[in-house]
């Protein structure tokens, strides 16, 4: 059966289409950046929910969740060590994109949170111009939720 979810990611899936396969480390990597990157500012339920839901929605197995868990809670590497070993440049992206979807969960972002956000674009290696970009891009889908849950009234 399909979704409205599946025609919404559809075309986005079209543009950004790659045959990459991401190993198990990056996995590991990409997910550990994401919940270090929550930690920033305190894990609140609705980023915990987004992880969450990225976990299931990848298939990741529990040992990478877990491997990944594990890496942030024993600070083994720092964030930049951490980062530092993504070196594909759509996983650096998601990375990004991902932790902004997870600052804008609670609805509101302060300026600690835009600080740090642009400071991990620079960690990432992403240009101040790329970072502004994706920061529009998911600011544009959660004014094109807001629309259509108007709509659906």
């Amino acid at each position: 059966m399909t979704k409205i979810h599946d025609l919404l990611s559809l075309v986005p899936k079209f543009i950004f289409h790659s045959e990459k396969q991401i190993g198990e480390e990056k996995l590991v990597r990409y997910l550990a950046a994401l919940m270090e990157a929550a930690r920033m500012s305190g894990v609140s339920p609705e980023e915990q929910y987004l992880l969450t839901y990225l976990e299931d929605s990848l298939g990741l197995s529990t040992g990478v969740v877990g491997k990944a868990r594990k890496l942030t809670e024993s600070q083994a590497m720092t964030f930049g060590e951490l980062l530092a070993g993504i070196e594909e440049p759509e996983l650096r992206i998601c990375i990004l994109r991902d932790a902004y979807v997870m600052a804008r969960m609670d609805k509101k972002i302060d300026n600690i949170e835009m600080l740090s956000l642009e400071r991990l674009g620079g960690a990432l290696g992403l240009s101040e111009g790329t970072v502004e970009k994706v920061v529009e891009l998911v600011d544009t889908l959660f004014a094109v939720k807001q629309e259509i849950d108007k709509l659906g009234r």
